[in-house]
């Protein structure tokens, strides 16, 4: 599958990735030129693959499937949610975008998108895929507010928050880091969108993105959370409401945590990948669940999950890299702290 940005894409001289079948810019320039201009300046992304489902009259059904309480969200708010299973795991991890009083709109991964569609009408929730006549990119960097004010009125816009201007809704999120903004628009008023906004900041593919968002220590599902991941090993327990009752709560809380999500950082030249193993005086405690080389910090790090008796800030492990151990640190994330 293709967005409707592609052709963009393609004479923007991008390099295409298969990601949960569709094909997807991964970089134009190049991916460590990519995060810095984000970090320093401004980027946009497309990431229409993304799923967008327009729920209604569906409040009830939809707090009970969630980790955490929506009833009090506010019109023109956003919310980080998790969805859950019976067995305390995540099925996806969502943000949720109150329209009004009884109808939402949700932002699910590309990968989850057709399960979650299903799962919700053997629910009885009433959903309507919008995925396919809409596009969705994200600008996000410091100069975000100053570009996107030639288009929209932002600058009031606050964290969390959206406003809609002629059917395009503009939310202050993002997947960076960084301040910035997510837009949702029918396809043919977001590819004009597109072509101006691209004029005036560096276009960045899905590798720019995947570095960013774990120098942001933000999670990816199939990575950090899953089925079989709860949010208590994930280190999503800000997302739980456990004053309401909700699918999988009773499993949830009898699960015994033994490893939980932290970050590390390579000492030594090195790149982390998924799946690496972590070591504790010559004994394996944990896995890498995503890793990188992150140009702005310039070493290598990643997240991983750690036995929960070890994961200690500053506590000297290594990291077994193609067959070697490396000398690294545990250590909190986001990996970058913003003033």
């Amino acid at each position: 599958m293709k967005t409707p940005l592609y052709n963009l894409h393609k004479s923007l001289g991008a390099k295409f990735t298969e990601f949960a079948g569709w094909e997807m810019p991964v970089e134009y320039s190049s991916i460590s030129k990519e995060v810095l201009s984000v970090r320093e300046d401004c980027g946009i992304f497309d990431i229409s693959h993304m799923g967008r489902l327009l729920i209604k009259d569906s409040l009830e059904k939809l707090e009970y499937i969630t980790s955490r309480s929506i009833a009090k969200l506010k019109p023109k708010r956003v919310q980080y949610n998790l969805l859950m299973n019976r067995r305390g795991g995540i099925r996806d991890d969502i943000t949720i975008y109150r329209l009004s009083e009884d109808e939402f709109f949700l932002c699910v991964n590309a990968v989850n998108k057709e399960k979650v569609c299903e799962w919700f009408k053997e629910e009885g929730i009433k959903v309507e895929d919008i995925s396919h006549k809409t596009v969705q990119f994200a600008l996000q960097g410091p100069r975000a507010v100053e570009v996107l004010k030639e288009f929209f009125p932002v600058e009031s816009i606050r964290y969390y928050h959206f406003e809609v201007f002629d059917g395009i809704i503009v939310s202050r999120t993002g997947y960076t880091g960084e301040d910035g903004f997510e837009v949702y628009a029918e396809a043919s008023k977001g590819i004009e969108l597109f072509e101006k906004l691209v004029k005036v900041c560096t276009p960045c593919g899905l590798g720019a993105r995947d570095v960013l968002r774990i120098e942001a220590g933000m999670p990816l599902y199939g990575h950090e959370i899953s089925e079989d991941i709860t949010p208590f090993e994930a280190n999503l327990d800000r997302y739980v409401s456990l004053e309401k009752d909700f699918l999988g709560k009773e499993e949830l809380l009898k699960k015994e945590i033994k490893k939980r999500l932290f970050g590390l950082e390579l000492l030594q030249r090195g790149v982390p990948r998924e799946g690496y193993r972590v070591f504790y005086k010559d004994e394996p405690i944990g896995y890498v669940s995503s890793g990188t080389y992150s140009p702005t910090l310039q070493r290598g790090i990643a997240l991983c999950f750690v036995d929960v008796n070890l994961r200690q800030e500053g506590l000297e492990v290594e990291l077994e890299v193609r067959g070697k151990r490396l000398p690294a640190k545990l250590r909190n994330y986001p990996f970058l702290k913003k003033a």
